[in-house]
């Protein structure tokens, strides 16, 4: 009965030997398992927080390009409602001072002269003003000569007083080098009774939209301001001249097609051809509904968002760096759970090839120490069962050899 228990413990330790196929380390699978439930919530989470940042970035720069827009419209509007209001007060004046009567012999009166020069002087926007009567003679003062192109703008003005309509006419360059000035005739008919007695006409001096403008331009935006039909009022880039048609531009087009229908702030994305580069641009305009024009800024992509490329680029590397951490920290733990079973594995080895003395060094409070103490003494016990039935054989050859018979 020994004999067959002896026999059939080698047979069982030997098919421990069996060879297994290939399998994966569980250190792979344990850093996998840890880097996935480390890195992807993480990589989703920053994916999330940098979209939300994003479009928060992206919404103020729109904001302010709205906010820059609006108030240089509501200050062009505020200038043209002031002047309409000084030449409505100017042609109460002159219909008290004449008496409803400038015709030829009455037009150049001194104190209808003293009026007009009065309204000149009484603001440094006005470079120029001219009373006319109902057969175009009249008076005029201010700092500037009327050159051809005004003159032009004059008679389209008068021809519309006749008609009953106040008139702002295209924006003219006046003067030539350093003293050259941007312009606009505004003109208002002179009425009395439904009877047309004239028309006051007055040339402003845009200089404090160019002003305006350049302060705008500090901030890294590209103002300008056009009319209905796309030609350009005032602006501040060297490349633009006044009167310069800039529907070639997606966001001007985008104005003068709504026309009249355009009463809000528009923000457009937009691309502009520059020799053979072409730039992406991020353009707002605001109607001055008064006058038909519109206030357009604009700024490049690259510029506009720089704040939101800046976020990604510090996403990114810090997700980089979150990553590494995770998978040093990942792999740390790893092989703190894998070790032992290495070890237990090497061990099992030992005892499949007889050494049944190996023993499992590991000091863990865990189930992996647990683990270790159970190997150790199922090890020691299998150690003495082998011992005692290799001593229980050996005892029984001894019984079974014959006593040596001595020779005479």
């Amino acid at each position: 009965m020994r004999r067959a228990a002896c026999r059939r413990v080698p047979l069982a330790i030997l098919s421990l030997k069996v060879s297994n196929p290939a399998r994966i380390p569980i250190l792979y699978v344990i850093l996998g398992v840890l880097v996935a439930i480390s890195v992807v919530p993480m990589y989703f989470y920053s994916a999330q927080v940098e979209s939300i940042n994003r479009d928060r970035l992206k919404t103020n720069e729109m904001l302010l390009q709205n906010t820059v827009t609006r108030s240089l419209a509501d200050d062009i509007s505020q200038h043209e409602a002031s002047l309409r209001r000084m030449l409505s007060n100017l042609a109460s004046a002159i219909q008290v001072a004449s008496g409803n009567d400038i015709a030829a012999e009455h037009v150049e009166r001194p104190e209808l002269r003293a009026l007009l020069e009065n309204f000149v002087s009484s603001s440094d926007d006005i470079a120029y003003a001219t009373l006319l009567n109902a057969e175009a003679k009249g008076i005029s003062a201010g700092r500037i000569a009327p050159d051809a192109f005004l003159r032009r703008e004059l008679e389209r003005g008068f021809a519309a007083a006749r008609e009953g309509r106040a008139y702002t006419g295209q924006t003219l360059v006046e003067g030539s080098g350093k003293s050259a000035r941007t312009v606009v005739l505004v003109s208002s008919p002179v009425m009395y009774g439904g009877r047309f007695l004239g028309m006051i006409g007055s040339v402003v001096d845009l200089q404090f939209l160019i002003r305006r403008l350049e302060e705008v331009s500090r901030a890294g935006l590209t103002p300008y301001v056009v009319d209905a039909q796309g030609r350009l009022v005032a602006a501040t880039h060297a490349s633009y001249a006044t009167g310069q048609d800039m529907k070639h531009l997606e966001i001007v087009r985008n104005f003068v097609d709504e026309g009249s229908k355009a009463q809000l702030a528009a923000t457009k994305e937009f691309t502009i051809q520059e020799g053979k580069e072409s730039i992406e641009m991020l353009g707002t305009y605001s109607p001055v509904t008064s006058l038909d024009w519109a206030v357009v800024v604009q700024k490049p992509r690259l510029e506009a968002y720089r704040g939101v490329f800046e976020m990604q680029h510090t996403a990114r590397l810090l997700a980089l760096l979150a990553v590494l951490a995770s998978i040093m920290v990942s792999f740390y733990a790893a092989r703190r759970i894998a070790n032992p079973l290495k070890v237990l594995t090497e061990s099992s080895r030992a005892i499949a090839r007889g050494d049944f003395s190996k023993r499992v060094e590991l000091r863990s409070r865990t189930e992996i120490g647990e683990l270790a103490d159970t190997f150790n003494m199922m090890s020691e016990e299998l150690q003495r069962f082998v011992e005692d039935l290799q001593r229980a054989a050996e005892e029984k050859k001894r019984t079974r050899t014959p006593a040596a018979i001595p020779i005479a």
